[in-house]
């Protein structure tokens, strides 16, 4: 294959790219296209395209929101999180004083709900963090963090304060 041959195949190939490439490049291909007919004419067709390609008309009054069912999806799981936290946490308080007598010494109904916590809780809001991992961000893992190990170490010294 001669050299005029392999500069006219790689000139085609470059043509529809041809605001791309670098300077040297560019010149050669511009070069060959003044010299051969077919390149030349490919050239006009791949430019007017280009120049009679529509430009899209952009609102500047519209603000586009990105994703927003995703983002609304994303709160709802956050929300449900943090209901089944509540939930949780409702359910072991009220069978700590429904199942144990008022009566009964302060101690006990303590000692009661934190066994609920260790019982129910603990494995719950592990995995909830494992959930939280995978699919927020690390912002909310620390948070989630942060909240369970208030819950399972303080709670029970919450609640004495109270009773």
């Amino acid at each position: 294959m001669d050299e005029y041959k392999k500069i006219h195949l790689l000139s085609q190939e470059l043509i529809p790219i041809i605001d791309e490439l670098d300077i040297k490049p560019k010149q050669i291909v511009l070069d060959h296209i003044e010299d051969c007919d077919a390149c030349k004419s490919l050239y006009s067709n791949v430019f007017d395209f280009d120049n009679n390609f529509p430009e899209p008309e952009y609102s500047k009054g519209v603000e586009i929101k990105p994703l927003k069912k995703l983002a609304q999806f994303n709160t709802g799981l956050k929300l449900l999180l943090i209901a089944v936290r509540v939930i949780i946490l409702f359910y072991i308080f009220y069978s700590s004083f429904h199942y144990i007598a008022l009566e009964s010494s302060r101690e006990m109904i303590i000692a009661s709900f934190q066994a609920g916590v260790f019982l129910f809780y603990l494995p719950a809001a592990v995995f909830l963090l494992v959930f939280t991992f995978t699919f927020f961000s690390k912002r909310w893992l620390w948070i989630s963090l942060a909240a369970d190990v208030v819950i399972v170490l303080l709670f029970g010294n919450i609640l004495q304060f109270l009773l």
